[in-house]
């Protein structure tokens, strides 16, 4: 592949990246990376900051910063491992369990959070392209 084809690809993917992250945040009304760590903390819920970090695979600072926005908004409560006081214990609130269930069932159909028509055969083939360049890089 040529330097200049590459590059179009690149910027493409960054273009898309960019139109479907803000399609998402408007239509569901999470920050795609704050609506992942609220699904993680759903299905781990009291796991740690650290697991958090690594599964959205941000810096440290990063996942403090969100976690205190969702904390500040009541989605999440923060308190110190009592056994451990290094690590930082991740609960969904309530709060945070209602609004996740309000967005899911408005958008159950991902169509309407996903503006274009593409099938699910095509969306695995993407994740399986998308796993390839990951393991590559």
């Amino acid at each position: 592949m040529k330097v200049n084809e590459l590059s179009n690809m690149l910027h493409r993917l960054r273009s898309i990246e960019y139109k479907l992250t803000q399609n998402f945040e408007d239509k569901t009304g999470f920050r795609l990376t704050r609506y992942q760590i609220l699904s993680f903390v759903k299905e781990n819920d009291g796991c740690n900051q650290e697991e958090i970090r690594k599964f959205i695979q941000i810096d440290r600072s990063a996942i403090t910063r969100h976690l205190k926005v969702l904390e500040e908004k009541g989605y999440v409560t923060r308190e110190r491992n009592k056994d451990n006081a290094r690590e930082v214990v991740v609960s969904l609130s309530d709060f945070a369990k209602s609004e996740l269930k309000k967005c899911h069932r408005k958008h159950n159909d991902n169509s309407c959070i996903l503006p274009i028509n593409i099938s699910g055969d095509q969306i695995n083939k993407l994740i399986e392209l998308l796993d390839i360049i990951e393991k590559e890089i």
